[in-house]
């Protein structure tokens, strides 16, 4: 069984849950947003959410895959702004962090056809939605890579079981600003860690393994 994560925006939670993923070896995804597309705001009504700035990002995922993501759904962008903003997310990846191979999250989950034949022109492997499955993963469509559920999913727990009955791909997502200062939300969020590493039939992989 094969388990994938990948976690969006940026936000200067992911420091603290980068500490988790090497306590317990566990590969991650961070779909990153320039940081000029990502104002400080406020989750809940009342937690800041703020988000690293580019050597921060370099520090905070050294040893980790980042892809690309952004501020704003593709679909409502005019085609010369979305390949600009393709061609700059792939920059900051290969620049940045030394990448020779892109994935991209896309932002709000949405796309349309024309915003997947930009994708895929620009030389991203991989796109995910926001969009859930049960069972196998579906992959044969790349462009359209949905996950089996958000982290904080009720159901995470019977979908992992249902992928590992099948011996396949398990892919869950998350923003960590969700997990904010709380200590139950974050120890629920090791335990869970803790669990999947434990299993011995699972084996944490990066997303950009399986088109890679």
């Amino acid at each position: 069984m094969k388990i994938m994560q990948c976690w969006d925006d940026a936000p200067t939670n992911d420091v603290r849950l980068v500490e988790l993923f090497r306590k317990y070896n566990a590969k991650s995804t961070f779909n990153i947003i320039p940081p000029r597309d990502a104002n400080p705001w406020l989750y809940n009504g009342s937690y800041p959410v703020k988000t690293l700035s580019i050597d921060e990002m370099k520090s905070t995922y050294q040893g980790f895959k980042v892809a690309g993501h952004g501020g704003v759904p593709m679909q409502r962008l005019a085609p010369e702004i979305l390949k600009a903003q393709l061609e700059e997310a792939i920059d900051l990846i290969r620049n940045t962090f030394g990448q020779e191979k892109y994935g991209l999250a896309y932002p709000g989950g949405g796309w349309n056809d024309e915003v997947k034949k930009a994708v895929q022109a620009a030389g991203f492997l991989y796109a995910r939605t926001t969009r859930n499955v049960d069972g196998h993963l579906p992959l044969d469509d790349p462009m359209e890579l949905h996950t089996h559920c958000e982290y904080r999913s009720p159901d995470f727990w019977a979908k992992y079981e249902k992928v590992r009955e099948l011996n396949g791909v398990f892919y869950f997502w998350g923003h960590s600003y969700e997990l904010m200062d709380n200590p139950a939300l974050w120890s629920e969020m090791e335990d869970k860690l803790a669990r999947i590493s434990s299993d011995p039939q699972a084996e944490w992989i990066d997303v950009i393994d399986l088109f890679a």
